[in-house]
């Protein structure tokens, strides 16, 4: 018994002592000038008369596992670097210095084009920018959670989004600046805006499977338009491969919301394309017979299908000469919202805030994205380039809404009575997005350089039927039980049908010249150039008011059929202020010196901009301003210092003036105007431009692979900024645009990446304050009543969050598992949605926090299996008023309100989405 027991103890002895000789061989590939890490080296050793072979990480390392101890022969092996022999033992971590291989070529012309859709390229180009830029390369876009240009842009330092309805991304607010203070590009060419109302574009619109590189310009040169106070969106899109490349990919989704509701639909096919004014000409008068009662008519369908396609070919032909790429894009997506929304009004007995009525409403929502483009570029021969860009967005939505609006305030002359008002929406809109570019390079001289584009570009958006069915039903008390009792639901006389159409066109040329020159051991670029752009915006709308033959006994049974209507206004709304017609001409024309001196690159100069801008409305000819005109110039100076510490740092240091132009629909004089916007609106003609002196100050340090660190300061200095505000005009409230005076934004911006073999860490973080002082109403109480005067207070720019940060978890291996995995978080602070008139009435979003997952694994060398979840926390879209809620004029308990609490206004639900694919490669 003593000898087995012995034997079994040397037996767990020499076990043990056999693992603890297991050891692990460690080591990095770097190359030898520059001292760069190689990912993707093959790393070889002998081991037992057999090979064991590991491929580097993203930082040049690599690891053998589990060997028994010793030294090993080692061999490294990389595309274009002599290959490396020699030893590798446990304890000395080895690092290999690969040496570039050259080789002596004769009478051969090398010509190369880098990969724009990688990581490392788009690191490349925020390094050499002569701007502040972050950039989002393709593979990095096709590897994430993100389907659209507007939720891609929300993972960069600095950005927050405004959403649609649906809860996605439509319009990026860069550094706390709201959307009207950022301009959009497409190949460095500005594009035009479907919106109505505005110049800003939304971003939802674009697939972002159709680019090369997305980027974030937050500083400008004179080179660059001037009114991007905020910065830039600039989408490099897809351009042609070196070989023949063909790429597809298809998906199918489901929205969780489906697991329990129904999706709502209607029949769009049917409705008018234009309104019955539109098709006869001014003066017809409509009847029923030209309004189809399908808007009226809806179903449901369970569990709809979400659908994915993207299709891309190209390559070069003629020698390499000639690049010709097309790529294609399809999203179909369907959305179920459901929303609260709580009216409110101010008391004018001590200015409290206090709430009216509540509304449920929900959406049932479907999103059909897509985009076409194609690119030719054509090299004549080393001195001359022509290129042709044309380009396709399409982004066509479906929306039901149903929505049951209770007065919570009953009883106000004492009956005991109230009522609930319901109306069921529909709308088809399409958005649509047209571009064509022609432009060329050119070496005219050895020295001189000249660049020129000549662009159409025409952006629209028309709903062409939106159906709204009112209806109503009495609520009283049961004088027995105290209960509510409501009656049946009858029509009443506000039913419509909507229609609105409009387009943006512009023709641009730009023409641009370079002179390099050398002045002692300093380089000098010496820039001339100018832009002109015709600008030229349509907008009609037409609402018709429907109403029952006899209201008192028709009541609604959910088929509209049996129902019947006359037309109140047969001949539409002509004269609203959303039928109008403007003119922009904008002429512009810089001069910028380049200076590289040593480790300084100096780039500097001035912008000339002058804007005309004329309108004439539809608005009765009584009103002031039914035509009118704009003029203003601007000169706008700005620089940028780059000074480069070593090859992996560098700090840059800019300054630049910038303007922001008012909307167009802004300056036209109306009262009303869009009868679907939650407050009525006014416009005023005597809106200013905004203008804006900008600093930046930021640190850059990339060590090695993707890493990188950069931190950075900025300031904003703003002059007249443009916010839209409830203010009294009279006896009524409008929602209107005005200036408020001057502004303040400045914060600081950190944006980390660190990458640790397969496993890496992107996260960045923003600060922003800003402060705009403007007066406010408030109400007191007096002696002899309640009375108001006019007190400053100081708050946020709106839409300005105090803090955003990213942070996302990420897994890559493209080489020996092929597999890429990415867990996104994202957060918003609260940030004002809507300025109040009112002293501490402004209506404020609270905070937002967002997860996303994503994942890829390629099972062979054409293939790959992916899948995407999108809202995984399911966070809600709240408003609320940060005022205590008081139940004033209100008995019992009102939900989502709480007594001493921010008084609530809004919550949107969105639920989680899921989406599995299979991607191809040839």
């Amino acid at each position: 018994m003593k000898r087995q027991f012995f034997l079994f103890i040397m037996l767990i002895v020499g076990t043990l002592s056999a693992f603890s000789q297991k050891i692990s061989l460690t080591g990095q590939v770097i190359d030898q000038l520059s001292g760069d890490p190689l990912s993707g080296a093959s790393i070889t050793i002998e081991a037992g008369g057999k090979q064991q072979s590991v491929v580097s990480g993203l930082n040049g390392s690599f690891i053998f596992r589990n060997l028994p101890g010793g030294t090993y022969p080692v061999h490294v092996k990389y595309v274009g670097y002599k290959h490396f022999s020699g030893t590798i033992s446990a304890g000395a971590p080895l690092k290999v210095s690969l040496e570039k291989e050259e080789r002596a070529l004769h009478a051969v012309d090398i010509s190369g084009k880098h990969d724009k859709t990688t990581a490392a390229s788009a690191m490349q180009a925020d390094r050499r920018a002569n701007v502040v830029m972050n950039s989002v390369a393709a593979r990095t876009i096709e590897i994430s959670p993100d389907l659209s240009v507007a939720n891609v842009s929300q993972r960069i330092s600095g950005v927050s989004l405004e959403r649609s309805t649906n809860g996605e991304g439509q319009y990026p607010i860069i550094r706390g600046m709201d959307k009207r203070y950022i301009y959009t590009l497409v190949n460095g060419i500005k594009i035009p805006s479907p919106d109505n109302k505005n110049r800003y574009v939304p971003l939802d619109i674009f697939p972002a499977d159709l680019l090369d590189r997305l980027e974030v310009i937050k500083s400008l040169t004179p080179d660059r338009e001037g009114d991007a106070i905020g910065g830039a969106i600039n989408m490099v899109m897809k351009d042609a491969p070196d070989q023949l490349t063909i790429r597809a990919n298809a998906a199918v989704g489901y929205a969780d919301k489906f697991a329990h509701q129904d999706f709502t639909t209607f029949n769009h096919s049917a409705s008018l394309d234009a309104s019955p004014r539109a098709t006869n000409a001014a003066g017809y008068q409509a009847t029923m017979k030209d309004f189809p009662n399908s808007a009226f008519t809806y179903n449901t369908k369970q569990n709809p299908i979400n659908t994915l396609f993207n299709l891309s070919a190209g390559g070069r032909v003629w020698k390499d000469k000639l690049g010709i790429i097309v790529a294609g894009s399809y999203q179909n997506n369907y959305r179920n919202v459901n929303s609260v929304f709580f009216d409110t009004e101010t008391d004018m007995n001590n200015g409290d805030a206090k709430v009216t009525s509540i509304e449920s409403r929900n959406y049932s929502i479907q999103q059909q994205r897509s985009g076409l483009h194609t690119k030719f570029d054509l090299k004549l021969n080393d001195r001359n380039q022509i290129k042709l860009y044309v380009a396709y967005m399409n982004l066509a939505k479906n929306e039901f809404r149903s929505k049951s609006d209770t007065n919570l305030i009953l009883g106000r002359t004492g009956e005991g009575t109230g009522r609930i008002s319901n109306s069921y929406r529909t709308y088809h809109d399409v958005q649509q997005i047209f571009n064509t570019t022609l432009s060329g390079n050119h070496e005219i001289l050895p020295r001189l350089h000249m660049d020129w584009s000549a662009v159409y570009s025409k952006a629209s958006d028309n709903r062409p039927d939106e159906a709204t069915l009112s209806l109503t039903t009495g609520v009283s008390k049961d004088a027995t039980t105290g209960a509510l009792v409501q009656s049946p639901l009858y029509l009443d006389g506000t039913s419509t049908r909507e229609f609105t159409r409009n387009s943006d066109q512009d023709k641009a040329g730009y023409l641009n010249f370079t002179y390099k020159t050398d002045i002692a051991d300093a380089k000098v670029d010496w820039s001339v150039g100018g832009m002109y752009r015709n600008k030229t915006r349509t907008s009609t709308y037409d609402a018709y008011t429907l109403r029952p033959t006899d209201p008192s006994t028709q009541t609604y049974d959910g088929n509209i059929n049996n129902n019947n209507f006359t037309v109140f206004n047969g001949e539409g709304t002509s004269t609203n202020a959303l039928n109008y017609d403007a003119t922009e001409n904008v002429g512009a024309g810089y001069a910028m010196a380049k200076i590289t001196w040593r480790k300084i690159e100096l780039t500097g100069g001035a912008r000339y901009e002058h804007t005309e801008l004329n309108w004439n409305s539809a608005v009765p000819k009584t009103v002031s301003g039914k035509t009118g005109s704009i003029n203003y110039y601007d000169v706008l100076p700005s620089g940028l210092l780059k000074y480069t510490i070593d090859r992996h740092q560098a700090v840059r240091l800019s300054y630049y003036s910038a303007i922001s132009r008012p909307n167009f629909y802004e300056v036209i004089p109306h009262t009303g105007g869009d009868p679907d916007a939650d407050y009525q609106e006014k416009g005023n003609s005597n809106l200013k431009r905004t203008t804006a002196d900008n600093f930046d100050l930021r640190y850059e340090y990339y060590p090695k692979g993707l890493d990188q660190l950069l931190a950075g300061v900025f300031y904003k200095r703003l002059n007249n900024p443009i916010e839209y505000a409830l203010e009294n005009v009279g006896t009524n409230v409008y929602y209107m645009p005005d200036n408020f005076g001057k502004a303040s934004n400045y914060g600081f911006e950190l944006d980390v990446t660190k990458y640790l073999r397969k496993f890496g860490v992107r996260a960045n973080y923003t600060y922003t304050h800003s402060a705009i002082t403007t007066a406010k109403t408030l109400y007191y109480s007096t002696t002899t009543g309640t009375s108001q005067k006019q007190v400053d207070q100081t708050r946020p720019l709106q839409g300005q969050s105090a803090h955003v940060a990213n942070v996302s978890l990420l897994f890559k291996d493209d080489n020996k598992l092929g597999l890429n995995a990415q867990l996104a978080l994202g957060y918003t602070s609260r940030r004002i949605n809507t300025v109040s008139q009112f002293l501490d009435n402004d209506i404020w979003q609270k905070g937002f926090t967002q997860m996303d997952f994503s994942i890829e694994k390629r099972f062979c060398k054409r293939f790959a299996v992916y899948a995407k979840v999108n809202n995984i926390l399911n966070t809600p879209y709240e408003l609320e008023i940060r005022q205590p809620y008081t139940a004033s004029g209100i008995t019992g308990s009102v939900p989502y309100q709480t007594l001493g609490k921010n008084t609530f206004v809004r919550k949107d639900t969105y639920g989680a989405n899921y989406l599995l694919g299979v991607k191809f490669k040839l």
